[in-house]
């Protein structure tokens, strides 16, 4: 099990400690894109307070993993897709050898009752 990392970050002038499995860096950076987000809503109009601009940041992030989440979803049902299409062509191929396979047994056969014909 990963050791638990004790991250200290800080988001527009507030410190937290954050206990996360991930690198430091990892932490950092997310904390990063926040204070970005952030700082952008509050930039946008000087009516925006820092909660309101930490709530509009919340929903953003939140529309982008629900984007994110339906976009796998899509992907994940387009690989089964792929993969019954896949099963399904190696069945017709392995139908075709076979068919091909007893041509050739016939084809055989025709050629030498030929050969005996007088």
């Amino acid at each position: 099990m990963a050791a638990q990392n004790k991250v200290r970050v800080e988001i527009c002038g507030s410190r937290y400690v954050v206990s996360s499995n991930e690198p430091v860096e990892y932490v950092k950076r997310l904390a990063n894109a926040i204070e970005s987000k952030v700082k952008h809503f509050m930039d946008s109009s000087p009516n925006v307070t820092l909660n309101d601009a930490y709530f509009l940041a919340l929903l953003n992030y939140a529309d982008l993993y629900e984007k994110s989440e339906q976009n796998a979803d899509h992907i994940r049902s387009q690989l089964t897709e792929y993969l019954e299409d896949s099963t399904r062509a190696k069945l017709e191929i392995d139908e075709y050898k076979r068919e091909n396979e007893k041509l050739r047994k016939e084809i055989d056969i025709l050629r030498q009752n030929i050969g005996r014909e007088p």
